[in-house]
């Protein structure tokens, strides 16, 4: 059994979702096999299937979930290269990368898009959501270590191989 402290938050249980109230109205699915309690100030998860596995990743979601109402979950991609460019219409997001077309990116609702000069900045509530959709907007354009062109993530560090044959 897992339990989870709530300050100010306001939840809502209907229809085998969980509705999170504060800032945003975020909505979960509850799987089948996840029983929730309510005591006091606390949320009670609790499994009634023998393997814990689903209970723990529920819990990390929802706990996930209400750190990102209180501070946003944040990823910055850097973007490196001659003639590189993003620009941002309305719920889309256009990625010209070099190719004989722009790609195009259509941007949940629940996520925010910063623009910097050389440096896309997401944010949303939902951690797994955003890397998820992070993750779509690498998947573009990949980044070369040698010509140190394409999308990149601040914090993974690309390292050259060396192709040398040993006799």
């Amino acid at each position: 059994m897992k339990n989870i402290i709530l300050n100010k938050e306001k939840i809502l249980l209907k229809n085998n979702f969980l509705y999170l109230k504060n800032k945003y109205f975020c909505n979960i699915k509850i799987p089948k096999f996840i029983i929730i309690y309510f005591y006091k100030n606390n949320i009670l998860i609790n499994s009634n299937y023998f393997n814990k596995t689903i209970e723990n990743s529920f819990f990390k979601i929802v706990n996930n979930l209400l750190i990102g109402i209180n501070i946003y979950w944040q990823i910055e991609i850097f973007v490196s290269g001659i003639g590189y460019k993003i620009y941002l219409e309305k719920n889309k997001i256009f990625l010209n990368l070099g190719f004989s077309k722009p790609k195009f990116i259509l941007i949940p609702n629940y996520i925010k898009i910063d623009l910097k000069k050389e440096k896309i900045i997401l944010k949303s509530v939902f951690k797994d959501k955003l890397g998820s959709f992070s993750f779509k907007i690498l998947k573009s354009k990949k980044f070369d270590p040698y010509k140190k062109k394409g999308l990149y993530l601040e914090k993974k560090i690309l390292f050259k191989k060396s192709s040398k044959k040993k006799q």
